[in-house]
């Protein structure tokens, strides 16, 4: 009998796609706005959508994983979409030493990283984190004394402070990393993290393409 069930699966279950997006805040047509950076440096869009998908209390700013699907042809620089859902990640803004690196990192928890890639001013991040069920911290940071060094380097700092570790849970997170190249478009951004995934891969570099 299923196979003769002739209703349509809802496409919001079967055609729709996965970005991590900036959202804008609504427009005078009321429309929810999200700008979605290129890989890389490739142009950036804008995104359009009908109805309230952000999280309750998003700013505009805010990085957030976006499922959605075009809803008009390829070509503009502005889109209309249909927006399935708008999730809440981490999102947050490189950070500086203050003390020697070391001692942020002696307590460091590894991860397990999926991918790491950068869209424009933007650092983002899918992996697994072990569930405690309390807070801890998570940011990425940057060691002031490279800071003016053709490489700058920067550390993933993830400390569950001795808590329980439990099971792994999927993550998503997005940097800004803008300031990085604003004195000098040249510097290397390089990433380092505690990954359980691939522990043989010690950093990853990141540049500018203009």
């Amino acid at each position: 009998m299923a196979c003769n069930d002739s209703h349509d699966i809802d496409r919001a279950y079967t055609d729709y796609r996965y970005d991590i997006v900036t959202y804008m805040g609504c427009d005078d047509e009321s429309h929810e706005v999200f700008r979605l950076q290129g890989r890389d440096d490739n142009p950036a869009i804008t995104l359009l959508a009908t109805g309230t998908h952000a999280p309750q209390g998003s700013n505009p700013g805010r990085r957030l994983l976006l499922r959605y699907d075009f809803a008009d042809a390829a070509g503009d620089s502005v889109r209309h979409i249909n927006a399935y859902a708008a999730t809440a990640i981490i999102s947050d803004s490189m950070r500086y030493t203050l003390k020697p690196v070391a001692q942020y990192l002696q307590n460091n928890t590894p991860v397990k990283l999926r991918t790491v890639w950068r869209t424009g001013d933007y650092l983002n991040l899918h992996g697994q984190l072990e569930y405690t069920g309390k807070s801890r911290h998570f940011y990425l940071l940057v060691d002031s004394s490279t800071w003016n060094r053709d490489t700058v380097h920067c550390y993933l700092v993830h400390n569950v402070f001795g808590d329980t570790t439990r099971h792994w849970r999927e993550f998503y997170a997005s940097f800004y990393i803008g300031a990085t190249w604003k004195r000098n478009p040249k510097q290397v951004l390089r990433f380092h993290a505690d990954d359980l995934v691939r522990p043989e891969v010690t950093y990853r570099d990141f540049t500018k393409s203009n």
